[in-house]
């Protein structure tokens, strides 16, 4: 009958959970110096069924299927840290806060899904390959021939005068060294891990990069250094033999594959053969396998150098040298009149390899000495990486002060004043002027046949520097994981500012910065904005269509944002700001501006709001709130305070209508509501005048807590052909898919 496998399941699961932070450690550095990182996945599956199976004590099929379920979540983790490592950076946050927006970036496009997806599934099946050959080759039991006879002790025995003493090594007395061991090689992968994570967020880049490299390297010479304790947990695998008065060390799976000493039918390459693992029959055959191996050794019949004395090694004169808590080492008689060294490890219980010394009563401790040299190893490299990162930035940049990753083109930041303009209104109240030679395409876009560029300007408003900072980096974020993207650069890197100023036509000071995203194939893609002080952001974008002189495309830019004439939004004059928003390419749409609480911004202050174009707007609340209604719809826009989040300014005006008219509780849906963007959406019935009416009632997040709040309703009995243009229109104003309902039977 066999024997129950021993396996300590808690200690199994930490090993695989440490052994597979080796695999996301080593994905995420292979990431960023610049290789495909789903190689690493072997690394992940192999070290964390390896990690179970040294803590654990086995590799069962239990601990295969727990070490599979944490290798499929750590690499998914893996994957995404990668990327988040990557994005952070560009997103100018921190490695958590850009982990935790990827969702949101996939849904809205600004990842592309194709090359994040693929690289996952190609992680995934690096370590798949990692994976399977590990764990069927840890888990097989390879049959063989049938065993010898076994024979009785006397057989066995034959020319031994007396019975031989067994010592077989016992895998728990052997924990102290295999945990030392393998926490000795965490500091430096943990402490590069977080090195690197720091690298991503500040400026020193190289150096730090550079010093988690270090790190890393740090833990491969703490493997050097813990090779003897290794070793010694290997102990389990040899028994000791007393016998014909001498000390014989037996190899088990030496010993097991030698055709008539086979003693199990199971062969154990990842766990390796261990006396604790074998049934009561396997141990008594293998007992009578070494008897009768000794016996023929000593008899003579066997000669020194075969196999079966490397398996049944005589361990001849052992004179014990060395001794300390965790081994004895020493040296015996190998032939030739050479002396060879042997290491003992004190995994033996009741075990002494001479006579007169102490036996062994209790299992190994743990050697707190390597961990605390490990972490000074790991410090110490860090710094000594740091220091030559340091070096190496200062002779890759020179004196140049730009911050690492941003590339230096010398450029004068001086506008380039083009011989002849024409002005063009953007919006009401905002005008700018571009070079006469573009050719004019549509609304605000130009295309410049000398550097085969596009130019198109707009406008927004209620923006602040965060905004304004969004827009280039979002462009950044929505090409970094292209093929062709081949870095970015701001044109006042190193100013100690994110935006500077400027003083544009009309004599106001704007806040600015132009920024150029590179592709390898040589085309660009210039983005300049300019941010007044009441809000209105101005944006120029420049895509190059081929290779050119990217200063008079910036130059081209900062003239355009220089030009900038902008009237200012007075109590007086907003309302007669409301215009049709043929600018944005709209037909239906009515663009207009509300008062926003003066608690938003500190200050008076307008909000841009989009409703259905109509002659006669409705501006409620004093001027807080506008509606309009047209074609079959209806829509009313203001701004709700609220210390909750969208969904509490839904309620907001889900209680208001309650006020007004008579709500249908069986068509009041539940809110919906976008944790990652805080938006929410509730659809409401009710009855006004007698007649049914639909309501989406909406709220989106604009800044720490205040919320563009919308009443979105469906007049049913006013639909005309415009209705399905204009519902597609204001599903693109908010960013909805908003349903085309047909009147009532």
């Amino acid at each position: 009958m066999e024997q129950k496998k021993r396996e300590n399941v808690p200690a199994g699961i930490v090993g695989a959970f440490l052994g597979s932070l080796i695999g996301v450690a080593c994905a995420v550095l292979i990431g960023q110096l610049g290789y495909v990182a789903s190689v690493s996945g072997l690394v992940m599956a192999v070290c964390a069924l390896k990690g179970y199976e040294l803590l654990g004590g086995s590799l069962t099929k239990k601990g295969a299927l727990i070490s599979s379920l944490l290798i499929l979540v750590m690499t998914y983790l893996a994957h995404r840290l990668i990327w988040a490592v990557a994005l952070a950076d560009v997103l100018h946050a921190g490695i958590f806060e850009a982990f935790q927006e990827i969702p949101g970036l996939l849904d809205r496009g600004r990842i592309e899904s194709g090359p994040y997806w693929g690289d996952l599934i190609m992680l995934y099946l690096f370590t798949l390959l990692g994976a399977v050959p590990t764990i069927w080759n840890g888990l097989k039991s390879t049959e063989m021939p049938d065993l010898p006879p076994v024979l009785t002790a006397a057989e066995a025995s034959g020319a031994l005068e007396e019975p031989a003493v067994f010592y077989p090594g016992v895998m728990k007395w052997t924990r102290g060294a295999r945990f030392s061991a393998s926490l000795s090689m965490m500091p430096g992968l943990l402490v590069g891990l977080a090195l690197l994570v720091a690298a991503i967020q500040q400026d020193g880049l190289i150096p730090l990069s550079m010093a988690a490299l270090a790190c890393v390297l740090s833990s491969f010479v703490m493997v050097c250094a813990a090779a003897p304790l290794i070793s010694l947990g290997a102990a389990s695998t040899f028994v000791f033999v007393k016998a014909a008065g001498t000390l014989w060390r037996v190899n088990l799976m030496g010993l097991n594959r030698l055709d008539t000493y086979r003693f199990s039918k199971k062969t154990m390459p990842l766990r390796g053969m261990r006396w604790e693992i074998l049934s009561p029959e396997e141990q008594a055959q293998c007992q009578a396998s070494v008897q009768r191996a000794i016996s023929l050794l000593t008899s003579g019949q066997i000669p020194p150098g075969s196999n079966l004395s490397l398996m049944v090694l005589p361990l001849t004169d052992l004179e014990i040298t060395k001794e300390n808590k965790w081994c004895w080492k020493g040296t015996y008689s190998g032939g030739g009149g050479k002396r060879k060294k042997v290491t003992i490890a004190k995994a033996y219980p009741d075990f002494a390899p001479a006579p007169g010394m102490e036996r062994c009563q209790e299992p190994m401790p743990w050697r707190t000495s390597l961990l605390a040299a490990a972490v000074v190893l790991a410090l110490a490299a860090g710094a000594a990486g740091f220091v030559g990162g340091q070096v190496l930035d200062g002779a890759l940049q020179g004196p140049s002060t730009a911050a690492p990753g941003r590339q230096t083109e010398p450029w004068d930041q001086r506008a380039r004043v083009p011989e002849n303009t024409d002005v063009y209104l953007l919006d009401q109240g905002v005008a700018y002027e571009i070079d006469s030679s573009f050719r004019s395409s549509s609304g605000n876009s130009f295309y410049d046949t000398d550097t085969h560029t596009d130019y198109t300007v707009s406008v927004q408003y209620g923006a602040d520097e965060e905004v304004a900072v969004a827009v280039l980096v979002d462009l950044i974020s929505a090409y970094r994981t292209s093929s062709q993207y081949d870095g970015f650069q701001f044109a006042h890197a190193g100013e100690g500012t994110t935006l500077v100023p400027m003083t544009a036509a009309d004599g106001k000071t704007y806040q600015y910065e132009i920024m150029s995203l590179r592709f390898k194939d040589g085309k660009a893609i210039h983005m300049g904005v300019a941010l007044a002080e009441g809000g209105t952001l101005i944006t120029v974008r420049g895509q190059q269509r081929d290779k050119a002189d990217e200063n008079v495309i910036k130059g081209n830019i900062l003239y355009i944002l220089e030009s900038v004439q902008l009237s200012e939004i007075t109590p007086e004059n907003y309302r007669e700001l409301y215009h049709q928003a043929a600018e944005m390419g709209y037909q239906y749409i009515g663009a207009g501006y509300v008062k926003a609480p003066e608690e938003m911004f500190g200050h008076e202050a307008f909000v841009d709001v989009y409703v259905p174009y109509s002659e006669n707007p409705e501006f409620l609340n004093d001027g807080y709130a506008l509606r309009s209604r047209a074609h079959g719809m209806e829509v009313t826009v203001t701004m709700a305070q609220t210390d909750g989040d969208a969904r509490d300014a839904v309620a907001q005006v889900f209680e208001e209508l309650s006020g007004r008219v008579e709500i249908d509780l069986e068509g009041v849906a539940e809110v919906e509501y976008v944790e990652s963007y805080d938006i929410a959406l509730q659809r409401v019935v009710y009855m006004d005048g007698g007649k049914p009416h639909i309501a989406l009632l909406y709220a989106d997040y604009k800044q720490e807590g205040y919320y563009l709040s919308a009443q979105i309703v469906y007049l049913l009995d006013q639909q005309d052909e415009a209705y399905p243009t204009l519902l597609a229109e204001l599903g693109d104003v908010f960013a909805l898919n908003l349903p085309e309902i047909d009147p009532f039977e």
